[in-house]
C-alpha cells in the first residue's frame, strides 16, 4: 500500500509543493516522479538554458553620431559644404529626430557648428582657439610621457612601432587620412600608459578636435614627414627613460603641429 505525503523541496533557487509517493514495500520512501512532478506542478522551469544573451541595440541617435563622427574624421564630410538634417537623414536611411540629436551632440564636442535657417557645416577654429587646444593639449601630453618615462624598463613599444610603420606606409600613398588615423593611434599609446581613466577620456574628446585640425597641418609640405620624425625623437627619448628629453621632445612636436594648422589658416 502507498501513501502521499506533502513535502517542501528548493529547486533552481525556487520554493515548490511536490507529492512524493511512499511506498512502503522495499524502501523506506521512494521519490518517484519527483522531477515529473516538479513540471507537471509548475508548467516552467527557471533553470539556465546556456542560451547566449542578446546584445541590445544601440539607439538610433547614438548610431548616427558615430557614423557622422567617423565620416568627419575620415574627411568624407568636409568643411566649406553645408549640409541639412533631412539630406543626411536620407543618406542614412533614418527618420530627422535621431539625425538633429547626433548633431546637437557633435556640436558640444565642436565637431559641426549649426547655421541659422541653413544647416550644419564642419567645424573651423581661429587662430586663438587652435592656441587654446594645443595648450591644453601640451599640459596632458606631458603628463603621459611623465608617466611613461617611470616605467620606460618595462615599456612594451610593438604598438608604437606599429603606428610609426603605418604612418611611414601612409606617406608613401600620400594617405592623410590613414596617417592621422596613425598619429592618434602613436599618441593614444601613452595615454594608455597612464591607467588614468579620466586621462584618457579628456584626450578621447580634444583628439576629435586635434584630428581635424590636423587635417589643415598636413597641407604644409614636408609635414608628414616631419611629424615621423619627431615621433621617433619623442619614443627614443622615452626608452632612454629621460624625462626631460621625452617633454622637451613632445612640446617641440605640439608646436611644430600648432604652428603647420596656423600656417595653412593664412593660405585659406
Amino acid at each position: 500500500m502507498s501513501t502521499t505525503n506533502p513535502i517542501t523541496v528548493f529547486i533552481e533557487y525556487e520554493k515548490f509543493q511536490l507529492d512524493i509517493v511512499t511506498c512502503n514495500i522495499l524502501h523506506t520512501r521512494c521519490y518517484i516522479y519527483a522531477i515529473a512532478c516538479f513540471f507537471i506542478n509548475t508548467g516552467e522551469s527557471n533553470r539556465p538554458m546556456g542560451l547566449p544573451k542578446l546584445d541590445k541595440p544601440e539607439p538610433l541617435a547614438k548610431m548616427a553620431f558615430n557614423v557622422l563622427r567617423d565620416s568627419i574624421l575620415s574627411n568624407e564630410l568636409i568643411t566649406g559644404v553645408v549640409y541639412n538634417e533631412k539630406g543626411l537623414a536620407n543618406d542614412l536611411g533614418i527618420s530627422r529626430t535621431p539625425v538633429r540629436e547626433a548633431l546637437l551632440e557633435l556640436s558640444s564636442k565642436r565637431l559641426v557648428r549649426f547655421l541659422p535657417q541653413k544647416g550644419v557645416v564642419i567645424n573651423t577654429f581661429s587662430n586663438r582657439e587652435v592656441e587654446e587646444v594645443f595648450e591644453v593639449r601640451t599640459t596632458l601630453e606631458s603628463l603621459s610621457i611623465h608617466k611613461a618615462c617611470l616605467n620606460y624598463e618595462t615599456l612594451d613599444i610593438s604598438g608604437f612601432k606599429k603606428c610609426l610603420l603605418n604612418q611611414e606606409n601612409a606617406v608613401n600613398l600620400k594617405n592623410a587620412v590613414e596617417f592621422m588615423a596613425a598619429d592618434r593611434c602613436f599618441h593614444s599609446q601613452f595615454t594608455k600608459l597612464t591607467n588614468n581613466n579620466y586621462l584618457i577620456e579628456m584626450m578621447r574628446d580634444i583628439r576629435d578636435i586635434v584630428h581635424l585640425m590636423g587635417f589643415r597641418g598636413l597641407e604644409t609640405k614636408g609635414r608628414m614627414q616631419e611629424v615621423i620624425k619627431e615621433h621617433k625623437n619623442i619614443l627614443n627619448a622615452v626608452l632612454q627613460g629621460n624625462t626631460v628629453d621625452a617633454i622637451q621632445q613632445m612640446e617641440f612636436h605640439l608646436e611644430s603641429s600648432e604652428k603647420a594648422v596656423k600656417t595653412f589658416r593664412q593660405e585659406e
